[in-house]
Protein backbone atom coordinates (compact mmCIF):
# COMPACT_ATOMS: atom_id res chain seq x y z
CA UNK A 1 0.00 0.00 0.00
CA UNK A 2 1.38 3.47 -1.00
CA UNK A 3 2.03 5.72 1.84
CA UNK A 4 -0.76 8.14 0.54
CA UNK A 5 -2.86 6.72 -1.96
CA UNK A 6 -3.35 8.80 -4.78
CA UNK A 7 -7.04 8.67 -4.85
CA UNK A 8 -7.86 10.01 -1.24
CA UNK A 9 -5.14 12.95 -1.52
CA UNK A 10 -6.98 13.73 -4.46
CA UNK A 11 -10.41 13.63 -3.49
CA UNK A 12 -8.67 15.92 -0.30
CA UNK A 13 -6.95 18.56 -2.41
CA UNK A 14 -10.25 18.84 -4.97
CA UNK A 15 -12.29 19.70 -2.05
CA UNK A 16 -10.25 22.77 -1.28
CA UNK A 17 -9.42 23.73 -4.76
CA UNK A 18 -12.83 23.03 -6.47
CA UNK A 19 -11.28 24.18 -10.09
CA UNK A 20 -9.17 21.01 -9.93
CA UNK A 21 -10.53 17.60 -11.44
CA UNK A 22 -11.41 14.81 -9.02
CA UNK A 23 -9.92 11.33 -9.51
CA UNK A 24 -11.49 9.42 -12.40
CA UNK A 25 -11.04 5.37 -12.79
CA UNK A 26 -8.60 3.96 -15.26
CA UNK A 27 -10.50 0.70 -15.67
CA UNK A 28 -10.86 -0.36 -19.00
CA UNK A 29 -14.04 0.57 -21.14
CA UNK A 30 -16.55 -2.18 -20.81
CA UNK A 31 -17.38 -4.04 -24.05
CA UNK A 32 -20.77 -1.67 -24.16
CA UNK A 33 -18.49 1.28 -24.26
CA UNK A 34 -15.98 -0.01 -27.04
CA UNK A 35 -15.44 3.01 -29.03
CA UNK A 36 -16.87 3.47 -32.38
CA UNK A 37 -15.55 5.11 -35.36
CA UNK A 38 -17.01 8.14 -34.98
CA UNK A 39 -15.07 8.09 -31.25
CA UNK A 40 -12.05 7.05 -32.60
CA UNK A 41 -12.25 9.85 -35.51
CA UNK A 42 -12.71 12.56 -32.57
CA UNK A 43 -9.97 11.18 -30.65
CA UNK A 44 -7.76 11.87 -33.05
CA UNK A 45 -9.00 15.09 -33.46
CA UNK A 46 -8.76 15.85 -29.77
CA UNK A 47 -4.88 14.34 -29.72
CA UNK A 48 -4.46 16.80 -32.91
CA UNK A 49 -5.97 20.04 -31.59
CA UNK A 50 -3.36 19.43 -28.24
CA UNK A 51 -0.67 18.51 -29.73
CA UNK A 52 -0.75 21.65 -31.78
CA UNK A 53 -1.37 23.48 -28.18
CA UNK A 54 1.77 21.80 -26.69
CA UNK A 55 3.65 23.23 -30.14
CA UNK A 56 1.98 26.62 -29.64
CA UNK A 57 2.98 26.68 -25.65
CA UNK A 58 6.33 26.02 -26.32
CA UNK A 59 6.63 28.91 -28.73
CA UNK A 60 5.00 31.65 -27.47
CA UNK A 61 6.10 30.83 -23.41
CA UNK A 62 7.66 33.57 -21.98
CA UNK A 63 10.68 33.42 -19.43
CA UNK A 64 8.86 33.11 -16.48
CA UNK A 65 8.49 32.76 -11.95
CA UNK A 66 6.21 31.60 -9.65
CA UNK A 67 6.19 30.80 -5.97
CA UNK A 68 6.41 26.48 -5.04
CA UNK A 69 5.62 24.78 -2.12
CA UNK A 70 6.93 21.04 -1.91
CA UNK A 71 5.04 19.13 0.55
CA UNK A 72 7.15 15.41 0.75
CA UNK A 73 6.08 12.75 2.85
CA UNK A 74 7.95 9.29 3.24
CA UNK A 75 7.95 5.93 5.26
CA UNK A 76 10.01 3.15 5.36
CA UNK A 77 8.40 0.16 7.46
CA UNK A 78 6.67 1.75 10.55
CA UNK A 79 8.54 5.20 10.28
CA UNK A 80 7.45 7.96 8.64
CA UNK A 81 8.20 11.61 7.63
CA UNK A 82 6.82 14.70 6.36
CA UNK A 83 8.23 17.43 5.23
CA UNK A 84 7.72 21.13 3.41
CA UNK A 85 10.04 23.39 1.58
CA UNK A 86 9.22 27.07 -0.10
CA UNK A 87 11.29 28.34 -3.28
CA UNK A 88 11.11 29.76 -6.67
CA UNK A 89 10.78 27.53 -9.48
CA UNK A 90 12.33 29.75 -12.72
CA UNK A 91 11.21 28.15 -16.56
CA UNK A 92 13.69 30.71 -18.51
CA UNK A 93 14.23 30.52 -22.71
CA UNK A 94 18.15 29.91 -23.22
CA UNK A 95 19.53 32.48 -25.68
CA UNK A 96 21.38 29.74 -27.57
CA UNK A 97 18.80 26.71 -28.41
CA UNK A 98 15.33 28.84 -27.81
CA UNK A 99 14.54 25.62 -25.40
CA UNK A 100 13.09 25.79 -21.80
CA UNK A 101 14.77 25.13 -18.85
CA UNK A 102 13.38 24.45 -15.84
CA UNK A 103 15.08 24.88 -12.21
CA UNK A 104 13.96 25.13 -8.86
CA UNK A 105 15.71 27.64 -5.76
CA UNK A 106 14.05 26.50 -2.24
CA UNK A 107 14.18 29.43 0.18
CA UNK A 108 12.88 27.39 3.07
CA UNK A 109 12.76 24.05 4.96
CA UNK A 110 10.32 23.23 7.92
CA UNK A 111 9.92 26.98 8.20
CA UNK A 112 13.18 27.43 8.61
CA UNK A 113 15.67 29.59 5.68
CA UNK A 114 17.90 27.65 3.92
CA UNK A 115 21.04 29.02 1.93
CA UNK A 116 21.08 28.05 -2.03
CA UNK A 117 21.46 24.47 -2.75
CA UNK A 118 21.42 23.32 0.88
CA UNK A 119 21.37 19.20 0.23
CA UNK A 120 18.64 19.31 3.23
CA UNK A 121 16.03 20.63 0.94
CA UNK A 122 13.11 18.85 -0.52
CA UNK A 123 13.77 17.17 -3.73
CA UNK A 124 10.68 18.42 -6.47
CA UNK A 125 9.69 16.63 -9.31
CA UNK A 126 11.24 18.56 -12.63
CA UNK A 127 10.21 19.33 -15.86
CA UNK A 128 6.58 19.58 -14.38
CA UNK A 129 5.90 22.36 -17.20
CA UNK A 130 6.60 20.56 -20.07
CA UNK A 131 7.63 16.98 -19.19
CA UNK A 132 4.35 14.76 -18.69
CA UNK A 133 2.68 17.26 -21.71
CA UNK A 134 6.09 16.26 -24.28
CA UNK A 135 5.55 12.45 -23.28
CA UNK A 136 2.48 12.26 -24.59
CA UNK A 137 1.30 15.38 -26.78
CA UNK A 138 4.35 15.99 -28.98
CA UNK A 139 4.10 14.85 -32.41
CA UNK A 140 7.46 12.49 -32.41
CA UNK A 141 5.77 10.46 -29.02
CA UNK A 142 2.39 10.15 -30.54
CA UNK A 143 2.85 7.32 -32.56
CA UNK A 144 4.23 5.50 -28.65
CA UNK A 145 0.92 6.01 -27.57
CA UNK A 146 -2.94 4.68 -28.10
CA UNK A 147 -5.85 7.46 -27.36
CA UNK A 148 -9.48 6.36 -26.40
CA UNK A 149 -11.90 9.05 -25.95
CA UNK A 150 -14.07 7.87 -22.96
CA UNK A 151 -17.77 8.35 -23.44
CA UNK A 152 -19.26 12.01 -22.08
CA UNK A 153 -21.81 11.80 -19.41
CA UNK A 154 -22.69 15.46 -20.24
CA UNK A 155 -21.92 18.11 -22.44
CA UNK A 156 -20.17 20.07 -19.16
CA UNK A 157 -18.07 17.34 -18.22
CA UNK A 158 -14.68 17.08 -19.15
CA UNK A 159 -13.21 15.35 -21.87
CA UNK A 160 -11.25 11.93 -20.93
CA UNK A 161 -8.76 10.42 -23.10
CA UNK A 162 -7.58 6.87 -21.93
CA UNK A 163 -3.85 6.65 -22.77
CA UNK A 164 -1.83 3.28 -23.10
CA UNK A 165 1.15 2.24 -25.00
CA UNK A 166 0.68 1.75 -28.88
CA UNK A 167 0.61 -2.04 -29.95
CA UNK A 168 3.86 -1.45 -31.76
CA UNK A 169 5.20 -0.13 -28.84
CA UNK A 170 8.44 -2.57 -28.25
CA UNK A 171 9.20 -2.09 -31.84
CA UNK A 172 10.10 1.30 -31.88
CA UNK A 173 12.97 2.02 -30.86
CA UNK A 174 12.38 5.84 -30.59
CA UNK A 175 9.99 5.27 -27.77
CA UNK A 176 10.98 5.91 -24.18
CA UNK A 177 11.53 2.63 -22.49
CA UNK A 178 10.46 1.51 -18.93
CA UNK A 179 7.15 1.85 -20.02
CA UNK A 180 5.34 -1.48 -20.02
CA UNK A 181 1.89 -1.34 -18.28
CA UNK A 182 1.58 2.12 -18.50
CA UNK A 183 -2.18 3.56 -18.19
CA UNK A 184 -2.82 7.40 -18.50
CA UNK A 185 -5.48 9.63 -18.52
CA UNK A 186 -5.58 13.02 -19.84
CA UNK A 187 -8.76 15.47 -19.01
CA UNK A 188 -9.76 18.16 -21.30
CA UNK A 189 -11.88 21.45 -21.07
CA UNK A 190 -14.88 20.97 -23.56
CA UNK A 191 -15.22 25.03 -24.47
CA UNK A 192 -12.01 25.85 -24.87
CA UNK A 193 -10.05 22.22 -25.24
CA UNK A 194 -7.65 23.18 -22.90
CA UNK A 195 -5.88 20.27 -21.08
CA UNK A 196 -6.43 20.56 -17.07
CA UNK A 197 -5.46 17.23 -15.59
CA UNK A 198 -2.76 14.90 -17.06
CA UNK A 199 -1.27 11.61 -15.42
CA UNK A 200 0.43 8.42 -16.00
CA UNK A 201 1.02 5.60 -13.45
CA UNK A 202 3.75 2.56 -14.82
CA UNK A 203 3.26 -0.63 -12.02
CA UNK A 204 6.46 -2.04 -10.58
CA UNK A 205 8.23 -4.39 -12.97
CA UNK A 206 11.83 -5.91 -12.99
CA UNK A 207 12.96 -4.76 -10.07
CA UNK A 208 11.65 -0.88 -10.68
CA UNK A 209 9.12 0.58 -8.27
CA UNK A 210 5.80 1.71 -9.70
CA UNK A 211 5.58 5.10 -10.06
CA UNK A 212 2.68 7.13 -10.37
CA UNK A 213 2.84 11.41 -11.44
CA UNK A 214 0.36 13.51 -12.39
CA UNK A 215 -0.22 17.60 -12.66
CA UNK A 216 -3.11 19.51 -13.04
CA UNK A 217 -3.55 22.67 -15.28
CA UNK A 218 -5.24 26.32 -15.20
CA UNK A 219 -5.19 29.69 -16.81
CA UNK A 220 -2.68 32.13 -15.53
CA UNK A 221 -2.03 35.36 -16.72
CA UNK A 222 1.95 36.86 -17.73
CA UNK A 223 1.75 40.09 -19.22
CA UNK A 224 -0.92 40.94 -21.84
CA UNK A 225 -1.13 36.50 -22.38
CA UNK A 226 -3.24 34.07 -20.69
CA UNK A 227 -1.66 30.68 -20.57
CA UNK A 228 -2.64 27.59 -19.05
CA UNK A 229 0.00 26.57 -16.44
CA UNK A 230 0.71 23.85 -14.23
CA UNK A 231 -0.65 24.37 -10.58
CA UNK A 232 -0.21 21.00 -8.91
CA UNK A 233 1.79 18.18 -9.68
CA UNK A 234 1.68 14.96 -7.54
CA UNK A 235 3.72 11.85 -7.87
CA UNK A 236 4.02 8.37 -5.85
CA UNK A 237 6.86 5.86 -5.86
CA UNK A 238 8.40 2.76 -3.81
CA UNK A 239 12.01 1.85 -4.18
CA UNK A 240 12.47 -1.09 -2.44
CA UNK A 241 10.64 -0.31 1.32
CA UNK A 242 10.76 3.25 0.60
CA UNK A 243 7.40 4.39 -0.22
CA UNK A 244 7.52 8.56 -1.26
CA UNK A 245 4.58 11.04 -2.03
CA UNK A 246 5.43 14.24 -3.44
CA UNK A 247 2.84 17.38 -3.77
CA UNK A 248 4.26 20.78 -5.45
CA UNK A 249 1.53 23.62 -5.72
CA UNK A 250 2.48 26.79 -8.21
CA UNK A 251 0.90 30.04 -7.47
CA UNK A 252 2.10 33.57 -8.45
CA UNK A 253 3.20 33.25 -11.68
CA UNK A 254 4.64 36.47 -13.42
CA UNK A 255 7.10 37.39 -16.45
CA UNK A 256 11.16 37.17 -15.10
CA UNK A 257 13.02 39.83 -15.49
CA UNK A 258 16.40 40.44 -14.55
CA UNK A 259 18.08 43.57 -13.83
CA UNK A 260 21.42 44.53 -14.96
CA UNK A 261 23.94 47.53 -13.91
CA UNK A 262 26.63 48.10 -16.05
CA UNK A 263 29.54 50.24 -13.88
CA UNK A 264 31.85 52.48 -15.65
CA UNK A 265 35.53 52.04 -14.96
CA UNK A 266 35.40 54.53 -12.61
CA UNK A 267 32.84 53.34 -10.39
CA UNK A 268 33.48 52.46 -6.65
Amino acid sequence: MLLCPISLLLLSISASHPGIPRPVSSAPLSKTQAPSAAIESAADELVDRLVQNAAALHATLPSLTAHEVVRTGASSGILMHRSQGEGTVRVLRAASSGLLEETHQMTSFNKKPIAPGDPKAPAQPTDAFSGLMDRFFSRANRPCFTFTLAPQPTKDDPLQLRISLSPDYASRPDCARGLEGLAGIALVDPATHRLTHLEQTVPAAGGRGGRFVSTDYAPASIGDKTLWLPILSLSSDIQGKTRTCTSVYYSDYHQYAANVTILSATSQ
